[in-house]
């Protein structure tokens, strides 16, 4: 039954129900809207696609018979006359000075039903208050045209011409011919961009268009991996990751929060209401002649929902593992692994140092005609031509462990797991290894070696593991230091003897310039520590050697671990010293404790001879 009509509600509900803009079996879906959704009546319809900014307007202005300012020119504020009564209160009450005339002062209003705003206007500037009524993003641009507030939207990208009637449109742009995209993948175009004068502009739909779109490009074109998007009580931010570092951005106003985050989650295909719950999406678009996929997470705060957007870009798959940092030992070990006709092979690092893109990597080389590949990943973060991709959805009993149990009935030669989470994923992944299939997935450890007792902590047991491992291997990134402004020096020797560098070659460290933002550092390099299981550590795995015998077994046998690799990329003026002190502190400590113990062997080795 729908919900009645009655005077108490709203005046802007009993005005759109007047004008036959909303239908009484809307006003349900509003008031629960409301109730969820913790914004305003005009966000709150906006959201649910029931009423523009212009329709609001227009029927305020019908109603209350107050002028409404013309639509095809730009709200121009007077500056003065908004210092003079404060940008607080200006943006508290969503309004905005435009002129003086001998007494009378004319203010624009998105929200004419402030009765005492008027008065609160005539009290701070002892002038007759005359209101006129504009949309909200007029008032928005022109408060952050006085206030310098609304960097985004007034300093967008340039604006494109409108495509060809000819060509066919969608809501975020032109769909080009040739796309080789399915048909329920909708693919954002970056390269178009709404002209102001375009009829999708009109009320807010446009400027946050606009505003979303530039912020997707700006974060592109700056080579950031995510995108952080977070409410506080009386503001916004906006930040980029970019080589590995967050960086603050001029943000939006916080009116163009809510519509900006809907915007975003309509596009991830996510529940716009919904805003209790953490929520995943997925957002695919062009910028260029790239396809670019986003990852979109939200998490509800005290002061409304936090975003974080990260950006996938397939360019990034090399099929060449030295492109990736690998040495040329490294990738021809990482290859033999991967073309061994059964067993087990790991990626770690800590989450964003790049372990989906080198395991893809490694399929790319494995994808064959003739080779069955399967994958279990949350969520499926590159889809490629070839392999049988599924993304888990445990609400519908869609686990790791259920995936995996249903490959082995799929005839797989090789399986990739996106994660060993759990005791049942990872006896699962054991038994695959141990019987006729190529395994690969990826853990949360510090080095290699430590996943060995990591899947021991799950049940998993070692002499069993012994016989399924065919390699580990561990992963981080350090930022490259800018080839433009990197500057020599010569380390002292004391320093060069500690870490085992050479104190008569010249090193590199941070300068600073425009191009690297002042940071000393553009772009990231990996480390990469890549231990195949050989005889000797097969052994030692059975018997459950402790992890410093398993290092130093492996050492032995001239395995780079991630601190060596470290040191080389210092040596050959890839990064700096204290980047590598401070990416890898858990080996640099590791480390000082093997010198402290050389140290003393020495000296009770001479306290002998003498």
């Amino acid at each position: 039954m729908s919900e009645a009509f009655t005077t108490d509600q709203p005046l802007l509900i009993q005005l759109l129900l007047k004008r036959g803009l909303i239908k009484q079996e809307d006003l349900k879906n509003i008031r629960e809207a409301k109730n969820r959704m913790n914004c305003s009546m005009e966000e709150v319809l906006a959201a649910l696609s029931l009423a523009t900014e212009l329709d609001i307007a227009e029927a305020y202005s019908e109603e209350l018979e107050i002028p409404l300012v013309e639509q095809d020119q730009p709200l121009i504020g007077n500056k003065k006359l908004a210092e003079m009564i404060g940008e607080a209160i200006c943006s508290e009450h969503h309004f905005v000075p435009l002129s003086k005339e001998d007494n009378i002062i004319q203010v624009a209003l998105a929200d004419p039903t402030d009765l005492m705003l008027l008065e609160r206007i005539e009290l701070a500037t002892g002038l007759v208050a005359k209101p006129v009524i504009a949309t909200s993003s007029m008032v928005n641009n022109a408060l952050g045209k006085i206030f310098e507030t609304c960097d985004f939207v007034n300093e967008g990208p340039p604006e494109d011409e409108r495509p060809p009637m000819d060509m066919e449109m969608d809501d975020d742009g032109p769909i080009l011919d040739g796309d080789e995209e399915e048909e329920d993948e909708e693919i954002l175009d970056l390269n178009y961009t709404p002209s102001i004068d375009a009829d999708t502009t009109r009320g807010n739909d446009g400027q946050v268009i606009r505003l979303v779109n530039h912020i997707l490009t700006s974060a592109i074109e700056n080579d950031a991996s995510d995108i952080h998007i977070e409410p506080f009580e009386k503001n916004v931010k906006v930040r980029f990751r970019i080589d590995g570092e967050l960086h603050e951005i001029a943000p939006p106003g916080k009116a163009m929060y809510v519509p900006m985050v809907s915007r975003l989650k309509i596009l991830a295909k996510m529940d716009i209401a919904e805003k209790r719950i953490p929520q995943d999406g997925a957002i695919t678009l062009k910028a260029g002649d790239a396809k670019i996929d986003l990852r979109v997470n939200t998490v509800p705060t005290v002061f409304g929902e936090k975003m974080a957007i990260r950006i996938l870009s397939k360019g990034v798959i090399p099929k060449d593992l030295t492109k990736l940092g690998f040495s040329k030992k490294q990738a021809d070990n990482f290859k033999e692994a991967a073309e061994s006709p059964h067993g087990l092979m790991l990626v770690t690092g800590p989450t964003g140092s790049g372990k989906t893109t080198t395991l893809y990597s490694v399929l790319n080389l494995v994808n064959k005609p003739n080779v069955n590949i399967m994958t279990v990943e949350d969520p499926v973060e590159y889809k490629f031509e070839g392999m049988n991709q599924v993304h888990v959805r445990s609400q519908v009993g869609l686990t790791f462990a259920a995936a995996l149990r249903a490959f082995l009935r799929q005839d797989p030669d090789i399986i990739m797991v996106g994660e060993i989470r759990d005791q049942e994923t990872a006896q699962i992944c054991l038994r695959a290894a141990l019987t006729g299939h190529m395994v690969f997935s990826t853990l949360h450890t510090n080095d290699a070696l430590a996943s060995i007792n990591r899947l021991a902590d799950m049940g998993v047991e070692k002499f069993l593991l012994a016989s399924a491992l065919r390699l580990v291997e561990a992963q981080r990134l350090v930022r490259r230091l800018c080839a433009k402004c990197k500057e020599k020096y010569q380390i002292d020797k004391d320093t060069a003897k500690r870490w085992g560098l050479n104190p008569d070659k010249p090193y590199y460290r941070t300068k600073g310039c425009e191009d690297c933002r002042g940071c000393g550092y553009s772009g990231r390099v990996g480390l990469f520590e890549v231990v195949s299981i050989s005889p000797k550590l097969r052994d030692m795995i059975s018997e459950g050697a402790p992890l410093s015998e398993l290092r130093a077994i492996a050492r032995k046998e001239k395995f780079m671990l991630l601190f060596d690799a470290g040191m080389q990329k210092v040596e050959e003026g890839l990064t700096s010293l204290e980047e590598v002190m401070h990416t890898c502190m858990e080996e640099v400590a590791e480390e000082e404790s093997n010198v402290t113990e050389d140290v003393v062997l020495e000296e009770a080795m001479y306290s002998d001879i003498t």
